[in-house]
């Protein structure tokens, strides 16, 4: 196209408004609004979300060293999850009993389907991990994410056992629904178990050791289906019910060769277990549950206190 041409259409517009004022008025007043409710409506953020499609995988192995951990569980899960489609880069941490892998895709990734690969490629590693490893959980969060809300679940007419309860079985699984929350964590639980004090002196007089208190505590017969029995016109099914039920039932254990039982050298209570992790809400015991935010999602500063919750 010439600039003759070109001048020849720009002179065509321009006289088009020197011809009719009142458009070219409305034309640009019509302009002038448009950018005004665009100002108005934009978003401004102090701080933009740049942040891109995070997976992140954690894994239990209560008791084991964090060399143990990185070399049966880690590098276990790295190896499955490498190829996923849409993965950019992993990095991972191990600690004592815990193994953390993080994941972090393309910002193309559908993160939910990224999220079902994964979960597949990690079902065919599952079996291969140590016996005593729990089960890989997905987490839609960054590792080093930080908790946005934090709840201390409290009472005083409810046991710390019921607590425990009534968080893990109803407060955490509610919580996890609402949408936006990728995790939930939840400290100083203390679920009801039988606790054997073992008194070493009166052990040691008999000549047992812990070891023996051990053997015979594995012997105790548990709850579990034992199999059916089929017969011409109907068919049965037999399950072994545990016999051991109360702690009185555990001091009558035999312990060693007979003899001794398990009451005569050790003291059994049913009670909630030892927690390796509390808080102090107001000199009351509380569960504490801190909230991670889902990548998307909506951002927001609250601040909770728990005064009480009731078991029912």
């Amino acid at each position: 196209m010439s600039i003759a041409t070109k001048n020849e259409r720009g002179g065509t517009l321009a006289t088009l408004f020197v011809r009719r004022p009142v458009m070219a008025i409305v034309i640009n007043a019509l302009i002038m609004v448009a950018g005004l409710a665009a100002l108005l409506a934009v978003e401004v953020r102090e701080l933009p979300s740049v942040e891109s499609p995070v997976l992140s995988i954690s894994t239990s192995f209560p008791g084991a060293a964090a060399e143990t951990v990185d070399r049966e569980i880690t590098a276990t899960v790295e190896g499955a999850v490498a190829r996923v489609q849409g993965v950019t880069a992993i990095s991972s941490s191990s600690s004592v009993g815990s193994s953390r892998v993080t994941l972090e895709f393309s910002e193309s990734t559908n993160l939910d389907i990224a999220t079902s690969d994964v979960r597949d490629a990690l079902s065919r590693v599952t079996r291969s991990l140590p016996d005593g490893a729990e089960e890989p959980t997905i987490f839609k969060a960054d590792s080093d994410a930080q908790a946005i809300i934090q709840l201390a679940v409290t009472s005083d007419t409810v046991s710390v056992a019921e607590l425990t309860e009534v968080v893990e079985g109803v407060v955490t699984e509610r919580l996890g629904s609402i949408e936006g929350v990728a995790e939930v964590q939840v400290y100083g639980t203390r679920a009801s178990s039988f606790e054997i004090d073992v008194d070493p002196v009166k052990l040691a007089s008999r000549g047992l050791t812990v070891a023996d208190i051990r053997n015979a505590v594995s012997t105790i017969a548990l709850d579990a289906p034992a199999g059916s029995i089929n017969g011409p016109n109907q068919n049965i099914s037999v399950r072994a019910i545990s016999e051991v039920t109360e702690p009185a039932d555990f001091e009558r254990l035999p312990v060693g060769d007979g003899r001794t039982l398990l009451g005569d050298v050790a003291t059994v209570v049913f009670d909630a277990a030892a927690s390796t992790s509390s808080i102090d809400s107001r000199r009351w015991q509380a569960r504490h549950r801190p909230w991670h935010r889902a990548p998307g999602a909506i951002e927001h500063h609250r601040h909770f206190r728990g005064r009480s919750l009731s078991g029912r």
